[in-house]
C-alpha cells in the first residue's frame, strides 16, 4: 500500500512540474497547456487506446488545405496558427477533430472504431482507406459476423454481403463434416459432367493473416479467433492477387495481441440442433399398401404360375394384417437424435508497446442430429509482437487437430423404408431384411447401422508465420514474411462383411477397408515496400510485393477386401486387393511466383486512381505458358467532397462512383493438366517389360484462364441511409476444358484444353436504413437488403462439347454449346397426362403433340438460378439489448423436382418395395377421365425427363435471429471488461413454392445457441 502511494506522489510531482501536453480523444476539446514550439507551426503526438504511437495518421487543417501524416513515432508537425481546426484520420479509429493552440504540443488519442470497419479495405497486403479506394470490397467486423451466427463465419458471411454466395447443398443438408461449395459473383470455370478436378476452379482465393489458406482452414475457425474478414470482388480490388483472384478474394484477420495489463477473454457456446423434416411427404403404411395394390405389385405378371397368385395373396394378407394391427413404422426419426454443439475460446493477453504477446485455445464439439455424426476441432495459438525502435517482429503459431465421424448408412436408406415393416421382431431384434423373397429384397438399414463398420477422418493443422516489419522512414514501410503450413489428413472407412450389399458376393470379397493419408506442405515468401505519403493535395501509396510459393502434396492410399466376421476390422484381416485392385500413390508440387506494383493516389480526397501490375508465374499451365501479364485500372471520384456537392447536400457523407477493369488469373487446377501421364497394365507384359498406357494427354500450350473483369460502382451514405451498387461484366477467356478423345487413340481420360468463352453480367446491390438512430442514447434500429442478379452466356466452343450434351440427354439437364447459359435446364416439353389414358404427351419441335418421346424435340424450360436472390435483415440496439433478425430469398429461379421424377414416377416393379411419395398415390391417374398431373398409377414404363418436372423455385427462409444483451453494470461490479449474454435460433424455417425432399443423405436442422463471453 505504501509503495502504490509513494508512486502516485512521484507521478503527481512529475505532472505538476513537466508541463505536461494535452491529451485529446474523441470527447476532448482543446487543451492549454505544453511545451515551447515554433510560432507558425501545430505539433505534437498520436496515439492509440493503448498508447502505443500511431504512424501514418493523416493530420489535416481544412481551411488551409495542407495535410501531413505522422512519423514512426506518432509524431506531427504542421503549419497553423491558433484556432485552426486540426482533423485526425486513421484507417479503423474514429476521427479526431481538435482547435490548435500554437506553442503547445497535442497529445491525440485515437480510439478503435467498430463501425469503421466498412471504411478500411483489409487486402491481406496493405490495408487501404475505403473513401480513397476504386474497387469492390466489402470488410465485416467480428461483431457483424456474430450478429447473423456464432457457429460458421462462412455462413454469416453469406447473409451480409450478396456477392458471397454459399449455393444450399440438397444432398448434406446439415451434415457438419460436408465442406460448403461457395462462389463470389458467380461462376468463372465450367466443370463438366465427367471434369472430376482436383480442385474447385469456382472457389474463391483464402488469405489468413496476409497468408493463403484453404476453405476447410476457414470453415473450422472459431468466430471468435476473427478479428474482420474483407470480400474482394472486383479487378481493382483483387489484381494484387494477379493469377490467383479471377474468383475473388477472402481475407481474414486474426485478433492481435494488445499492450496492456494481461487480459483474460472467455467466449463459449453451448447449442442444440432439431432435424428438420418438413419438406419430405412420404406415404404412412395404409397409403402405401393401398398404392402398392393400385400399382400391381400384388398382381403377377402374364408368365406367373399359380403359386405366384397364391405367394402374393399372402404377401399382401400379411402386411393388411400389419397395418390394422397399428403398424405404421416412421423410419424417418430412427436414424436421428437431437444434435449437441459447445464450444469455447479462451484468449490471454497482454505485454508493453515493446512487447506484446497472446496465448490462446479453443475447442469445438459437435454431435450431428444423425447418429455416428460427429465432429471434434482443438486449437492452439501464439501470437508474439516484439517491437525495438523501428523493427517490429511478429509471430504467429497455430495448431489445430480435427476429428470426423460419419454414418455409414445414409439418411436415404431410411427413407426408403415401407412404414408397414417392422424394426424389431418379436423377440426384440434386429432382422437382417425387411423383406426376403423371389419377389422382393429389402435391407434392413438399422441393421447395417448396428455393424461394426466406421467412417472416420482427421485432420493435423500447423502453420508458422513470421513476419518483420522495418520502417526506415515515416513515409516507409518494409516488410519480410516467411509462412510454413503442414496438413496431415487421414481417413478410414471399413464395411463390416455382414452389411447386405455383400449378400451376394463370395466369401472371400466381403467387407472392404479403404484408407487414405494426404500429407501437404506448403511454403510462403514475400518481401513488400510501402511509400505513402501527402503532398499538399496529393496522397499516394505506392506498393511492390514479390512473392514466392510452394505446395507439394503426397497422396496415397488402398482398398483391400475380403474379411472374416466379428471385430476383425484391421486391414491385416483382409484377403487382398479387389480384383485389378492395387495401392495409389500421387505426388503433386505446385509452385507459383508473383511480382506486383500497385499505386493508389488521390487528389485532394476527390478524384482517386489505382493501378496494379502483375507478372505471375505457374508450374500448372503448359511449358510455353508458364508466365502471365495481370493488370487493373480504376477510376473514382468522391462526389461528396466537391464544394458545390457539399453545400448543397451537407447530410451526404459519401457519394462515390467508381469503375474499374483488369484482367486476373486463376490457378485452381490440378497441376498435371499440361503433363503427359501414363499407366501400367497390372499383368500384362511383353518384349520390353510391364506394359503402358498414355493416361492422360499432355498440353505445353495450355494457357492461363484469365478473366477480363469490368466493374461500375456507386456508394453512398447518409447518417441514415447507405447503398453500394455494383454492375459487373466479366469474360472469361479461354476457358480450361477436358474433353474426350477418340477411342482409336486408345486414351479413356480427358484431354485439357483452352476452349470456349464465359460472358458473365450481374448487379449487386446492398442497402441500409435507420429507422432509429440515437447515438447520444445508445438507441439504433436499422434494416437493410441485399440483391443479385446475374446472366451468363458461353460462346466459342464449337461444337466440341456435343459428345458431352448427346452423353447427357434423357439424364441431365445442362448443355454446353455457344450462346447456352450452363444454368439453363433442357428437357422435352411436355402438353401434360392425357386424361383418356393417362400417358404423357410431348411437344414436338413444330408444335405438334405426340405420345412418342424423343430427346431431339429438347428445348429450353427454365433456368436453376435465381433472377434475383439476396438477404433481408433488422438490427436493433438499445443501450446493452441488441436483436438481430435475416432472412435469405430466392425469387425466379425454376428447378428439376427429383422428388417427382424419382419417387412420384419412375417406379419400377423393384422399387415399388420402397416408399414413396404420398403424390404418387393421390395425385397419379387412375381411371379415364382423371385430371392428373402424373401418369397412371400402374404404369411401370420409365418417365423420361419432360417440363413436366420443372417447377418455379421460390425461396424464403429465416436464417437467424439473435438476442444479445451486455450487462455493463455486472461487469463493472464484478470488476470485469465485459460480459456479455446472446441466445441465437438459426435455420428456423424454409419456405418454397417447390415441393421437394431437401437432405436425402443427411437431413437439414434447426439449431438454437446460447452463447457467453467475457474479458477481464
Amino acid at each position: 500500500m505504501k509503495a502504490k502511494g509513494l508512486h502516485l506522489f512521484l507521478l503527481l510531482v512529475l505532472f505538476l512540474f513537466s508541463g505536461s501536453p494535452d491529451i485529446y480523444s474523441q470527447q476532448t476539446g482543446a487543451g492549454t497547456a505544453g511545451y515551447a514550439t515554433s510560432k507558425s507551426s501545430i505539433t505534437g503526438f498520436v496515439f492509440d487506446a493503448e498508447g502505443e504511437p500511431l504512424p501514418g495518421v493523416t493530420v489535416k487543417v481544412p481551411k488551409k488545405n495542407i495535410a501531413t501524416v505522422t512519423d514512426i513515432n506518432g509524431a506531427f508537425s504542421i503549419h497553423g496558427n491558433t484556432g485552426d481546426i486540426v482533423t485526425f484520420s486513421y484507417i479503423g479509429k474514429k476521427p479526431v477533430e481538435i482547435k490548435a493552440v500554437i506553442g503547445h504540443h497535442m497529445r491525440v488519442i485515437l480510439e478503435d472504431d467498430t463501425e469503421s470497419f466498412s471504411e478500411v479495405v483489409v487486402t491481406g497486403i496493405v490495408n487501404k482507406d475505403k473513401n480513397s479506394f476504386t474497387g469492390s470490397a466489402s470488410t465485416f467486423s467480428a461483431e457483424e459476423l456474430k450478429s447473423v451466427g456464432v457457429q460458421n463465419p462462412l455462413a454469416s458471411l453469406a447473409a451480409l454481403d450478396p456477392a458471397f454466395n454459399m449455393l444450399t447443398n440438397d444432398l448434406a443438408g446439415s451434415d457438419p463434416n460436408n465442406m460448403p461449395d461457395i462462389n463470389i459473383r458467380g461462376k468463372s470455370s465450367v466443370i463438366g459432367e465427367r471434369d472430376d478436378a482436383v480442385n474447385d476452379p469456382n472457389q474463391p482465393l483464402f488469405i489468413v493473416d496476409g497468408f493463403e489458406s484453404t476453405l476447410e482452414a476457414v470453415f473450422n475457425m472459431d468466430v471468435n479467433r476473427i478479428e474482420s474478414m474483407t470480400i474482394l470482388k472486383d479487378a481493382a480490388s483483387t489484381a494484387i492477387y494477379g493469377s490467383k483472384a479471377a474468383n475473388g478474394v477472402v481475407v481474414v484477420e486474426t485478433v492481435k495481441p494488445k499492450a496492456g495489463q494481461l487480459r483474460f477473454n472467455y467466449s463459449g457456446s453451448a447449442a442444440v440442433s432439431t432435424p428438420d423434416l418438413t419438406s419430405y411427404n412420404l406415404m404412412n403404411a395404409t397409403e402405401k399398401l393401398e398404392y402398392e395394390r393400385l400399382a400391381g405389385r400384388y398382381t403377377p405378371g402374364w408368365s406367373a404360375g399359380p403359386n405366384d397368385y397364391i405367394t402374393l395373396s399372402q404377401k399382401y394378407n400379411e402386411y393388411l394384417a400389419a397395418v390394422a394391427s397399428g403398424v405404421d413404422t416412421y423410419w424417418l426419426s430412427v436414424p436421428l437424435r437431437t444434435g449437441w454443439t459447445h464450444k469455447h475460446d479462451v484468449y490471454v493477453d497482454g505485454g508493453s508497446n515493446g512487447f506484446m504477446f497472446g496465448i490462446g485455445a479453443n475447442y469445438s464439439g459437435t454431435t450431428g442430429v444423425m447418429k455416428d455424426s460427429k465432429r471434434d476441432s482443438y486449437g492452439g495459438k501464439l501470437d508474439l509482437i516484439y517491437r525495438l525502435d523501428k523493427l517490429q517482429f511478429s509471430n504467429k503459431f497455430s495448431a489445430s487437430y480435427t476429428s470426423t465421424k460419419d454414418p455409414v448408412v445414409e439418411f436415404s436408406e431410411y427413407a426408403k423404408a415401407n412404414p408397414y415393416y417392422k424394426k424389431y421382431d418379436e423377440n426384440g431384434d434386429v432382422n437382417r431384411w425387411l423383406e426376403n423373397s423371389d419377389f422382393a429384397r429389402a435391407a434392413n438399414p438399422l441393421y447395417n447401422a448396428t455393424l461394426n463398420s466406421r467412417k472416420e477422418k482427421s485432420q493435423l493443422l500447423l502453420t508458422n508465420y513470421l513476419i518483420i516489419e522495418y520502417n526506415p522512414i515515416h513515409q516507409l514501410r518494409l516488410r519480410g514474411k516467411l509462412g510454413l503450413t503442414h496438413t496431415t489428413n487421414d481417413g478410414e472407412n471399413f464395411i463390416s462383411p455382414e452389411d447386405t450389399r455383400y449378400d451376394s458376393y463370395d466369401r472371400t470379397r466381403k467387407g472392404s477397408f479403404t484408407s487414405t493419408d494426404q500429407k501437404s506442405t506448403r511454403y510462403d515468401a514475400s518481401f513488400t515496400a510501402i511509400y505513402a505519403d501527402v503532398f499538399g493535395n496529393h496522397r499516394i501509396n505506392f506498393a511492390g510485393d514479390f512473392k514466392a510459393s510452394q505446395n507439394k502434396t503426397l497422396t496415397q492410399g488402398y482398398n483391400v477386401v475380403g474379411f472374416p466376421e466379428g471385430n476383425y476390422t484391421y486391414p491385416s484381416f483382409s484377403n487382398g486387393y479387389p480384383e485389378g485392385g492395387v495401392p495409389q500413390y500421387y505426388e503433386d508440387t505446385q509452385r507459383s511466383t508473383n511480382l506486383l506494383a500497385t499505386l493508389n493516389y488521390a487528389y485532394d480526397n476527390r478524384y482517386l486512381l489505382d493501378a496494379n501490375y502483375a507478372l505471375s508465374g505457374s508450374s500448372v499451365f503448359g511449358s510455353t505458358k508458364k508466365f502471365i501479364n495481370t493488370w487493373s485500372v480504376g477510376l473514382g471520384w468522391n462526389i461528396m467532397n466537391e464544394r458545390f456537392f457539399r453545400e448543397a447536400f451537407p447530410s451526404v457523407s459519401m457519394l462515390k462512383i467508381r469503375a474499374s477493369i483488369g484482367n486476373p488469373g486463376n490457378q485452381g487446377f490440378d497441376s498435371a493438366r499440361s503433363l503427359i501421364t501414363y499407366k501400367f497394365l497390372y499383368n500384362s507384359f511383353n518384349y520390353f517389360g510391364n506394359s503402358t498406357i498414355i493416361g492422360q494427354f499432355g498440353n505445353r500450350d495450355l494457357q492461363w484462364q484469365t478473366t477480363i473483369d469490368r466493374n461500375i460502382g456507386l456508394d453512398f451514405r447518409t447518417d441514415r441511409v447507405s447503398l453500394e451498387v455494383d454492375y459487373y461484366d466479366k469474360n472469361t477467356d479461354p476457358l480450361l476444358i477436358g474433353v474426350s478423345v477418340p477411342l482409336s487413340t486408345g486414351i479413356t481420360g480427358l484431354w485439357n484444353t483452352n476452349l470456349g468463352i464465359q460472358k458473365s453480367r450481374g448487379v449487386l446491390a446492398s442497402a441500409q436504413y435507420y429507422i432509429l438512430r440515437n447515438l447520444k442514447n445508445r438507441l439504433t434500429w436499422s434494416i437493410r437488403g441485399t440483391l443479385r442478379h446475374e446472366d451468363i452466356k458461353l460462346d466459342k466452343l464449337n461444337g466440341i462439347l456435343d459428345d458431352l450434351n448427346q452423353i447427357g440427354k434423357n439424364t441431365t439437364t445442362k448443355r454446353y454449346f455457344d450462346g447456352a447459359d450452363p444454368d439453363a435446364i433442357w428437357a422435352v416439353p411436355s402438353a401434360g397426362i392425357d386424361p383418356s389414358n393417362g400417358k404423357e404427351m410431348f411437344i414436338k419441335r413444330d408444335g405438334t403433340y405426340t405420345y412418342d418421346y424423343n430427346p431431339d424435340d429438347e428445348t429450353i424450360v427454365g433456368n436453376t438460378r435465381a433472377k434475383i436472390e439476396g438477404s433481408l435483415g433488422s438490427n436493433f440496439n438499445y443501450k446493452g439489448l441488441s436483436v438481430s433478425i435475416n432472412f435469405t430469398y430466392k425469387l425466379g429461379g425454376k428447378a428439376f423436382n427429383d422428388a417427382l421424377f424419382n419417387k412420384v414416377e419412375n417406379i419400377s416393379s423393384s422399387q415399388m418395395i420402397y416408399n414413396q411419395d404420398k403424390r404418387a398415390f393421390y395425385d397419379r391417374w387412375q381411371k379415364p377421365g382423371d385430371i392428373a398431373q402424373f401418369k397412371d398409377i400402374a404404369d411401370k414404363v420409365p418417365t423420361p425427363m419432360s417440363s413436366r418436372f420443372v417447377q418455379r423455385n421460390n425461396v424464403l427462409a429465416l436464417q437467424s435471429l439473435n438476442v444479445g444483451y451486455d450487462f455493463y453494470d455486472v461487469a463493472s461490479r464484478l470488476k470485469l471488461e465485459s460480459l456479455r449474454l446472446s441466445f441465437y435460433c438459426n435455420d428456423l424455417f424454409w419456405w418454397s413454392t417447390i415441393k421437394q425432399e431437401r437432405g436425402t443423405a443427411y437431413p437439414f436442422a434447426r439449431s438454437y445457441t446460447l452463447a457467453l463471453s467475457f474479458s477481464f
